[in-house]
């Protein structure tokens, strides 16, 4: 079922039912029904099976990485128990900072008036991308720069939240532009988000629907990557006003969307759900600066199956604070270039 976005005004409000062609409100559920006992996290034990690390990058200036983690032991059946975040900031670390401030709490507000959980992850994004755009307060905020620590300033997010149903554990998880999810499952990695890159044909093709020069794509090949709008190697991100309308000022939108600019950026999330196993042993969540992206400018990093791996050669006793240090340290040492965050939560 369709939900219209809390809080915007009637011309910006965003539907999230399933897009004909998308893969944003996707659910996958590989329950195992003959699985007899549960994955040993519960809300009470989470927070001592959970552990972040960041590390600046080689080349940056500072780290505009930030991570979130919020916990309710006494969290009521079906509702979140343990919400854990990472945002990758660009053009500054305001957007990520924000998000590390606020998404979790617009996730619990969503969580009850939403009819599905994925319905209130995307939801909270939304609410949250459209707070981030919007003009200074005041008269004359019409004549100031829009959107949280400048028009260039924006992020990334991925969300991992545990909850509940029945007495049995269940993994809701949410992304927006590049940065990743692994759920490490039967001694694979599993990767439980989307990369929103305009290097991705699908997402090529949702931009230019709604591109008015049918000459020229609005995805260029500029600085040795693709970018949306020849500025931004995203196709999708919370902040970057400048690429987007924020329903106050601006004239029309993109013509195959209510929410967006003529750009088609916007910060709708890619989705998932899956039911806990006892085949599942780690969930990580990354900045993209973690894995190796040569062709994107961002040096060398980890292929998904290796960090499957690592954590599954990790000694019983190693916190997963320790685990993730180490893994920011091995990107750096594999040439990683970029800022480098991990949450990590042992199942």
């Amino acid at each position: 079922m369709a939900s219209t976005f809390v809080g915007a005004p009637t011309a910006l409000r965003a539907q999230v039912a399933p897009r004909r062609g998308s893969r944003s409100t996707r659910a996958l559920t590989r329950a195992d029904a003959a699985a007899q006992a549960s994955p040993a996290v519960t809300p009470a034990t989470v927070g001592s099976r959970s552990g972040s690390a960041s590390v600046k990058g080689t080349v940056r200036k500072q780290n505009e990485d930030r991570f979130a983690s919020y916990t309710n032991p006494n969290a009521k059946d079906g509702s979140p128990y343990a919400i854990y975040s990472v945002f990758d900031g660009h053009g500054g670390f305001a957007v990520s900072e924000w998000l590390k401030q606020n998404l979790a709490g617009l996730i619990v507000e969503e969580w009850p008036k939403a009819d599905f959980c994925l319905e209130a992850l995307s939801q909270a994004c939304l609410r949250a991308d459209y707070e981030l755009i919007q003009p200074p307060a005041g008269f004359f905020g019409a004549f100031g720069e829009r959107g949280v620590g400048g028009a260039k300033c924006g992020s990334t997010a991925v969300i991992a939240t545990l909850f509940e149903q029945g007495g049995k554990p269940a993994l809701a998880t949410a992304n927006v532009g590049d940065a990743r999810i692994l759920l490490v499952r039967d001694g694979k990695a599993v990767q439980l988000s989307v990369d929103h890159v305009p290097d991705d044909e699908a997402e090529r093709k949702r931009i230019d629907r709604g591109n008015p020069n049918l000459r020229k794509s609005l995805v260029t090949f500029t600085e040795g990557s693709w970018r949306v709008g020849g500025v931004l190697a995203l196709s999708r991100a919370f902040g970057d006003a400048f690429l987007k309308e924020s329903g106050r000022f601006e004239g029309l939108g993109e013509r195959n969307a209510d929410y967006g600019s003529g750009f088609g950026l916007n910060a709708e999330p890619d989705c998932y759900i899956e039911q806990l196993t006892p085949g599942d042993s780690w969930v990580m969540l990354s900045s993209d600066g973690l894995f190796a992206n040569d062709e994107r400018g961002g040096g060398g990093g980890f292929e998904n199956q290796e960090i499957a791996d690592f954590l599954l050669a990790a000694p019983a006793d190693a916190s997963p604070e320790s685990l993730a240090k180490e893994l920011c340290s091995m990107a750096v040492s594999k040439g990683s270039t970029d800022d480098v965050t991990v949450t990590l939560m042992r199942l």
